[in-house]
């Protein structure tokens, strides 16, 4: 009788029992994309042809590049210029590569601060780390080393600024104007990168995404236009884009259109490359 009643509670205590409601991990905003890893000392990850291949580097250094590749589970792998893997050794710590993606040294977990920084969590717990010392890279439990600016290496590639209402940025065939489309070649523009680390939107129609001083304050206007200069700022996989008047490009609230904008929601872009660009 008493094994019965327990059988009976047991049972119930079990269908009672609340089900996992864990979420499942945020998508690496990357994933498909070139992408450059900017440490705290202002140098980049970078896949070296020296002994120690995985080092830091100065801007524009062949081997900064990383193709991101995002698995099912929220991680990612990055894959160099020469094809091999960032890879987290067996060691009590370091960085290397591997010339094949199976390895579980090569899966990392991207976690974004609070700051916007990208923390590059390996299968080992501990973080991508570049240290204050001679340019080398390795892995270690925390710190400042760990944190890491992510810029796209898009540059001179197409992309599409999709924006807070999941339209894109759009170049019309009309007189110089810009405004928003859910699709269509004028969404597709021509990432310039300029040498002081400023982008520039170059448009179908050959003309670029420009801040004007007129009332409609965002147009397209011919090359070496004043305002034709925005400073990309990266936060957590987006991107605002900074005019050269210190206002953002921004997604207005109406139907579809852009404006330049302090604050907001629609100041925050996802920066997107074009597939087999």
């Amino acid at each position: 009788m008493l094994a019965s009643i327990a059988t009976v509670l047991l049972a119930t205590a079990l269908g009672q029992a609340p089900t996992s409601t864990m979420a499942a991990p945020a998508p690496f905003p990357y994933c498909g994309m070139e992408i450059q890893l900017k440490s705290w000392k202002g140098d980049y990850l970078n896949r070296s042809d020296a002994a120690i291949p995985i080092t830091a580097a100065a801007t524009g250094a062949t081997g900064n590049k990383w193709s991101a590749e995002c698995t099912t589970d929220g991680k990612v792998k990055l894959k160099s210029t020469k094809g091999d893997y960032l890879n987290r050794t067996d060691l009590a710590q370091g960085a290397t590569v591997a010339t094949a993606a199976t390895g579980t040294g090569t899966v990392w977990t991207p976690v974004f601060t609070t700051a916007g920084k990208l923390v590059l969590r390996s299968s080992k717990g501990d973080g991508l780390h570049r240290p204050d010392s001679a340019p080398a890279v390795t892995s270690w439990g925390t710190g400042i080393g760990n944190e890491w600016t992510l810029e796209l290496a898009a540059c001179g590639k197409k992309v599409v600024l999709r924006s807070s209402k999941m339209d894109g940025l759009h170049r019309p065939d009309s007189a110089p104007a810009v405004t928003t489309w859910g699709t269509g070649i004028g969404n597709e523009w021509t990432l310039e990168c300029a040498a002081d680390g400023k982008y520039l939107f170059k448009s179908w129609k050959g003309d670029y995404l420009n801040r004007t001083d007129a009332a409609q304050a965002i147009t397209a206007a011919a090359t070496g236009a004043t305002g034709n200069a925005w400073t990309p700022e990266f936060a957590s996989g987006k991107v605002k884009l900074k005019s050269v008047k210190g206002d953002y490009l921004n997604r207005t609230d109406a139907a579809q259109g852009v404006n330049a904008a302090a604050t907001g929601t629609g100041t925050v872009w996802s920066l997107e490359m074009l597939p087999n660009q």
